[in-house]
């Protein structure tokens, strides 16, 4: 009970002040674009980096990317059939196993699993984070683009080019993959080390990641709403908050054999909400966009319980 009220407790309610701020004249539209440039540019880039540049490679698990995308895509799997059987086409379809199975591991996951386990239980969140957007959101545009463009080869391959290229771009991914360099170098060129006055500047944006990217999630839930096609967002949402850790766990404990923190983190983040690259997906083409943005809105909801739910069966500990 007491990680219920030492992490559910903080992460939501920072979540709620930013739904509040949202709702008011305090943050627009416009406003809550410049305060997610500043949050995914410069904070989340900051807090990747110095956790990543005290990791060592050989203490990776790859184990941990097995279990994790072996659930997602039987989850996927699972839920484009299931939109088949709705009489959904290709493109709904695929929104409907995107909103199933993509997690807000950035947003809410970083302060998540930051406030639960401090740094050592971002290694693994970040090991999944580091490929999360490129395999799921190219794999699901390329379904996308099927649907939309009849399979026309070379509008397809230039569309899922630079969707990879996109993904590659995201400031978080640049900055995971530098921080391990960073730590590899300083580790083999002895007297190395980032100075001083510089960490100071990374620890201070890093301090202000984790609520800030929360205010952020509370703030885009004001700015996004509720928008019908309730019911089919309300099953994607059960399948991602129920059945996703599940299968995770499943997979991670008994076939992968993974490090206990490493599989609780996995549990943990199959546990998120819907990430709202699922709604930026739906906009950007048109398709099964009032599902995906209810998808968002709901899970976050019942994630508070969910994850409640989590903590207590994975016997997480408040530090």
């Amino acid at each position: 009970m007491s990680a219920i009220v030492d992490i559910i407790v903080p992460v939501f309610g920072i979540v709620l002040v930013g739904w509040v701020i949202g709702r008011t004249r305090l943050l627009s539209s416009e406003g809550l674009r410049g305060f997610t440039s500043v949050t995914f540019y410069a904070l989340f880039p900051a807090l990747l980096f110095r956790s990543m540049a005290k990791v060592r490679i050989e203490s990776l698990e790859p184990g941990i990317l097995l279990a994790f995308f072996g659930a997602v895509f039987l989850l996927y799997g699972l839920l484009m059939l299931l939109g088949r059987t709705f009489g959904m086409g290709m493109g709904d379809r695929t929104m409907l196993a995107l909103s199933g199975t993509f997690s807000n591991g950035v947003g809410i996951g970083i302060p998540f699993i930051t406030y639960a386990f401090g740094e050592k239980g971002l290694v693994p969140l970040l090991m999944i984070i580091s490929v999360h957007s490129l395999i799921l959101l190219t794999f699901s545009s390329f379904l996308m683009e099927i649907d939309v463009q009849g399979g026309a080869r070379r509008r397809l391959l230039g569309r899922l080019g630079g969707a990879m290229f996109n993904m590659l771009k995201h400031p978080v991914i640049p900055a995971i993959f530098a921080g391990l360099l960073w730590g590899e170098v300083t580790r083999h060129v002895p007297g190395l080390a980032t100075p001083v006055v510089i960490d100071r500047v990374l620890q201070a944006l890093a301090a202000a990641a984790p609520p800030c990217g929360l205010i952020m999630v509370g703030a885009s839930l004001a700015h996004v709403g509720l928008r019908g096609h309730w019911q089919s967002a309300a099953v994607a949402s059960a399948f991602k908050l129920l059945a996703l850790p599940v299968l995770v766990w499943l997979l991670g404990r008994y076939l992968f054999e993974l490090d206990p923190l490493w599989l609780t983190v996995a549990t943990l983040n199959a546990a998120l909400p819907a990430g709202a690259n699922v709604y930026l997906v739906a906009q950007m083409y048109g398709i099964g966009v009032a599902r995906a943005t209810n998808a968002v809105v709901i899970s976050t909801a019942a994630s508070v319980f969910t994850l409640s739910a989590a903590l207590l069966l994975l016997g997480v500990q408040a530090r």
